[in-house]
């Protein structure tokens, strides 16, 4: 399990550094056809790359939760272990008080078992609240990765309205609309993984207080 989330995690920081590249776009305007450009007449480029800064930090903290959440995961599949193991211990001590004929020890040995069974249904409540946390930390690093491309494309889209408003060479003649429709279409895969985002969360939090309601009727239980 453990190296399947390692591997997961290194898959991620690749497509990141992929991402933050902009090596999907097809449209791009080299850097070097702004330097001429005062740096007031870039006030637009300079506000898209800041808002890829605020993009990349949603990315780092969406790939924090993730690896946060693989710890959690971890600790929970133990959780489960031992709670089954109570289980097996309460139904030993609830099989010996009946062949004891103890009836006050047989009823304090069937709510223990009570109790015990609760306990493995509030772990497995946690994993599979921990496991939906987790797809939805995923669909958030890739609604970050999806605002990152976005924001690069604004970027070049930017970079192209100055290179034709000022009469700029550049390697190949600019087509400001392609530049447009390819800003489009990122901005539009972006809106579409933040809904998926959303609805992951949504996901997540339902089964958050799955888990926090069973996990108070076990404590009340308990006494």
């Amino acid at each position: 399990m453990m190296k399947t989330r390692s591997l997961t995690r290194a898959m991620g920081l690749l497509a990141a550094i992929a991402g933050c590249g902009g090596g999907g776009l097809k449209y791009k305007v080299d850097d070097a056809t702004m330097d001429s450009v005062p740096a007031g007449d870039r006030q637009t480029v300079f506000d898209a790359r800041r808002d890829l800064e605020v993009a990349e930090g949603d990315r780092r903290t969406a790939q924090n939760q993730l690896e946060s959440t693989d710890r959690e995961l971890d600790i929970a599949d133990k959780e489960l272990q031992q709670a089954k193991l109570e289980v097996e211990k309460a139904t030993a001590e609830q099989e010996a008080a009946i062949k004891a004929l103890d009836e006050n020890r047989s009823n304090a040995a069937r709510h223990g078992k009570e109790v015990a069974e609760m306990g493995v249904k509030v772990a497995e409540a946690k994993i599979e609240w921990l496991k939906q946390k987790r797809a939805a930390s995923k669909q958030a690093r890739a609604a970050a990765d999806a605002h990152m491309e976005a924001n690069t494309a604004k970027i070049e889209y930017e970079k192209a309205k100055i290179a034709k408003q000022k009469g700029i060479k550049t390697a190949e003649a600019v087509n400001v609309g392609d530049f447009e429709s390819q800003w489009k279409d990122k901005n539009s895969d972006w809106e579409s993984a933040k809904k998926d985002a959303a609805s992951e969360e949504k996901s997540a939090k339902k089964l958050q207080e799955k888990w926090q309601d069973l996990q108070a009727q076990h404590g009340k239980m308990r006494g």
